[in-house]
Parts: C-alpha cells; sequence; structure tokens
C-alpha cells in the first residue's frame, strides 16, 4: 500500500511537472527563480494595466473633458448678458463721440492759433497735429517757410521792375512799362 502511495505521489508530481495545473506555489517560486517568465510575466501585466488605463481615461474623456473644457472657458470668457453687451456698446460710442468732440474742439483752437498767425484758417488740415505743441511748431515752421518765400517773391520782383540808371529811361529791362508810368500814362 505504501508503494501505492508513493506511485501515486510520484504521478502527482510527475502531473504537476508536466503541462497540467500549476500550484500557486510553484507559480510564485518560477517568478522568483526564473528571470524570462518574470520578464513574461511583467510584459503581460503592463499590457492589461496600459489597456484598462487608457480604455479608463478615454471613458473619463468621453464624461468629463468637454465639461471641464466648458467651465474654463467660461472662467476665462465669462457669458455677457444682453444688457452687458448694450453697455458696451454705448460705451463704444460715447467713447466715439467724445474723440470726435475733442478733435473738434482742437481743430477751432488751431484755427484761432492761425487766424492770430495771419495765416488762413482753412491750412487748419495741413498743419493740424497730434496735439497743440506739434500743431503749434507746424505753424511757425510755415510762417518761416512763408516768410522766406515772400520775401524772396518780394526780392524777385523788384528786381524785375526796378529803375536802372543809364538804361532806356521809362521801360524796365523787360520791354514793360513801370507802375509809376502805368498810372501817370493812366494805363492799366
Amino acid at each position: 500500500m505504501e508503494e501505492v502511495n508513493n506511485n501515486q505521489e510520484e504521478q502527482k508530481s510527475i502531473d504537476n511537472d508536466s503541462v497540467g495545473e500549476v500550484t500557486l506555489e510553484q507559480f510564485k517560486s518560477a517568478l522568483d527563480n526564473n528571470l524570462e517568465i518574470k520578464g513574461y510575466y511583467d510584459s503581460i501585466v503592463d499590457k492589461t494595466v496600459n489597456k484598462r488605463l487608457d480604455k479608463s481615461i478615454e471613458s473619463w474623456k468621453e464624461k468629463n473633458l468637454n465639461n471641464l473644457i466648458e467651465e474654463e472657458i467660461n472662467k476665462r470668457y465669462p457669458q455677457k448678458t444682453d444688457a452687458e453687451i448694450k453697455l458696451e456698446e454705448i460705451n463704444a460710442a460715447l467713447e466715439k463721440a467724445n474723440k470726435e468732440k475733442q478733435q473738434l474742439e482742437l481743430k477751432m483752437q488751431y484755427q484761432e492759433l492761425l487766424v492770430k498767425s495771419n495765416i488762413p484758417v482753412e491750412m487748419v488740415n495741413f498743419l493740424a497735429g497730434k496735439d497743440t505743441e506739434e500743431t503749434i511748431k507746424n505753424i511757425e515752421t510755415f510762417k518761416d517757410l512763408m516768410v522766406k518765400y515772400v520775401d524772396g517773391a518780394v526780392e524777385n520782383r523788384l528786381k524785375l521792375h526796378s529803375y536802372i540808371p543809364g538804361g532806356n529811361g521809362s521801360i524796365n529791362n523787360r520791354g514793360q512799362m513801370s507802375d509809376f508810368e502805368r498810372i501817370v500814362k493812366g494805363v492799366r
């Protein structure tokens, strides 16, 4: 009988070593002692965990991500009510009107400066600057240039219509009568 029991135990041992069932103890022992089995087991576990993790992340995204994005958008860019939109439009129109009023006031001020400087008011659009200081500078520059231009033109005219002693008398070098001769002769 003892022999039969030994045979049965050997048979169990042989069955356990063959492809049959593996006990938990044998499995743990194989993982601890055999690096190939441990590596294979770890890769299977990693694949399974990664699949489940990816699936749970996708599920979470489908359920929660859109809500989180909308919440963040609403935090950064809160929805405006109709009253807020109308208020912004009114403020924009008011700001535009204030700028136009300020431009008109500046234009009137510039026109006064032009009148004081004996410059035609029509020149305001050409001489107006960004601010009063720049406009005053433009007016002064324009005045200086115009004085030089007018002085040069007057000098040229005086040279053209001046009396040259020893010349042909009353006619200047261009063959025209002087202003004095026209007045005396009554010619225009």
